[in-house]
Formats: C-alpha cells, sequence, structure tokens
C-alpha cells in the first residue's frame, strides 16, 4: 500500500451548504408580504401607489425587516466553523485552545501580521485530534508542529508503514524550503517519548521542492487591453499555485489554462509544463516564474 499523508483536512468546509437557519435575503419578496398583508387587512386600499404614504411606510419597514435578518445571518455565520472570520473564528479556536499565530511580530513602522482565516480555520478542524481522549494520531502532530511553528505553512505526516511515521514541513517563505532552526525546533516538540505514539518511530524532515516554470498563450478577444487581460490572467495562476503550494497538492495542467481564462480571454493554451505537475507524498511543487503571451481572435 503506499504511503499516504494525513494532512488534516479531510471535510472542505467551503462544499458544505448553505444552513437553512440563513434567512434568504430578498427586498421585493419581503415587500410584496407586507403589501399583501396591508390589503388583507385594509381592502379599501385597492390600488397602491409609489407615491401613496401607506406604501412609503412599507417599503421603510421592508427594508428594516431585511437588514434584520441580514444580521440575524451574520449572528448566525459567525457561530460556524465554515462561515465565521475575524474574532468570531477567533472565539471558536478559543474553545479548542487554539489561537491566531502571529507571523511576523509587528516592528516601530510595521504591524503584526496574523495567519488568515483560513490557516486558522484548518487549524481548529485539526484541534479535537490533539485532546487526551483522541490518543497521539497524525493530526496531533500536525497540530502541534504548525502552533510551535508559525513560519510553517504545511505540515503533513505520512506513515511509511511498519511504525514509522515521516512528518514533513513546508515553510511558508520563499519556495517553501525549511530552515534548519526549524527543523530543529519540530524536531524537539517530539524528543519527549509522551508526545509521541509508543508504535510510531517519528522521523522530521523538509518537503522536497518541486520548482516549474508556467508559459501560457492567451487568445484574447478584440477589445479589451492585451496589457489588462494578460495582468489578470497572471494574478489568477499565480493565487491558484499558491493555493497548491501544500505537500502532496499536484498543480494540474487543465486547471492553469481554466484559471487563466478570465474576463476578455477566448482561449487560453498551456505551452510550458506539457503534464501535470506531480511533487510526491512528500514534495510541493511550486512557481517559479510565469510567462503569458497574447494574440487578438482572428
Amino acid at each position: 500500500m503506499p504511503a499516504l499523508p494525513d494532512t488534516g483536512l479531510m471535510l472542505d468546509l467551503s462544499r458544505l451548504p448553505a444552513p437553512a437557519v440563513l434567512a434568504p435575503l430578498d427586498f421585493e419578496a419581503i415587500l410584496g408580504e407586507r403589501l399583501t398583508d396591508f390589503q388583507t387587512r385594509y381592502p379599501q386600499f385597492d390600488t397602491l401607489l409609489e407615491s401613496d404614504p401607506a406604501v412609503k411606510l412599507q417599503q421603510v419597514d421592508a427594508w428594516r425587516e431585511l437588514l434584520t435578518r441580514a444580521a440575524i445571518n451574520d449572528a448566525a455565520r459567525g457561530v460556524m466553523l465554515a462561515f465565521a472570520t475575524g474574532s468570531d473564528l477567533d472565539h471558536l479556536a478559543a474553545f479548542y485552545g487554539v489561537s491566531r499565530r502571529v507571523i511576523e511580530p509587528a516592528t516601530e513602522t510595521t504591524p503584526e501580521v496574523l495567519e488568515s482565516d483560513a490557516e486558522l480555520r484548518a487549524r481548529i478542524q485539526i484541534a479535537p485530534e490533539t485532546l487526551p481522549h483522541a490518543g497521539v494520531t497524525g493530526g496531533f502532530y500536525r497540530a502541534r508542529a504548525l502552533a510551535a511553528v508559525p513560519a510553517l505553512k504545511d505540515v503533513a505526516a505520512i506513515k511509511r508503514g511498519n511504525g514509522r511515521v515521516d512528518l514533513v514541513l513546508l515553510s511558508r517563505e520563499g519556495d517553501g524550503t525549511v530552515s534548519p532552526e526549524q527543523l530543529a525546533t519540530v524536531s524537539a516538540l517530539f524528543a519527549d517519548g509522551e508526545t509521541v505514539q509508543l508504535t510510531d518511530i517519528l522521523s522530521v524532515s523538509a518537503a522536497a521542492i518541486t520548482p516549474f516554470a508556467a508559459e501560457i498563450h492567451l487568445t484574447v478577444k478584440r477589445g479589451p487591453d492585451p496589457q489588462a487581460v494578460r495582468s489578470a490572467a497572471e494574478a489568477a495562476v499565480r493565487a491558484y499555485c499558491a493555493d497548491r503550494h501544500r505537500i502532496g497538492a499536484p498543480v494540474y495542467v487543465q486547471m492553469l489554462a481554466a484559471v487563466a481564462s478570465v474576463g476578455g480571454v477566448e482561449h487560453a493554451s498551456v505551452v510550458w509544463p506539457i503534464g501535470d505537475i506531480d511533487p510526491g507524498t512528500a514534495g510541493a511543487a511550486w512557481l517559479s516564474s510565469v510567462t503569458l503571451t497574447t494574440g487578438l481572435t482572428a
């Protein structure tokens, strides 16, 4: 059986459907319901004009009802891991003893840089695995390493068989190469036998970086500024590759063409790479450079 990485992100929260507690926000529907009710109560008002004071009052109240529903929706989202952001997410994290990591401390001229909501949300998902009743799992190894070293972008626990577990680290700096100091810090976390499963033989290593360059040709419709289209496409490609800069995450050629097909692009053709970039279970793909060329449709 091939080695499989434990990334701790088995459930993609973004794919969950909107919960029923969230009320639909439709001003026209609310106003229509209110006017219907008003006419039922006062049938003598059979012709309601926009200029009628009664209609104006219903419009104002309908708008206020819409704002109230929106506030209730926001409050409901604030207690859901899939939707909570900012300080609401911080309070959900506190329930599991997790706090937002400081990526870069504040200086005299710059504010501190904190980890993103997406990163914190992912760590909250694996936080239950650090509880005493959960035992020592792959999620425990990942959560402990990520909490101790904010400079880490990703950690994977790979079971090799016969009790061997490789803890693979990826840095958020540069191409993801982990520094000797980061390796030493994580290794020290698990030097104590009580922090490692009794049957596990744990080793800590850096992810193998697979750099690649991307070259994409864009066929652009006549009209839009090719430079603006090229800039938008490059931003989209870089965003996709940054998201795939994780341990064991392939970069797909088909997706490179798809994300480069921004507004104004008739067709996107990937010249390079000619195939998907598979970094392996213990590696990470890194976009070293991107070149986009453009041509106009006939």
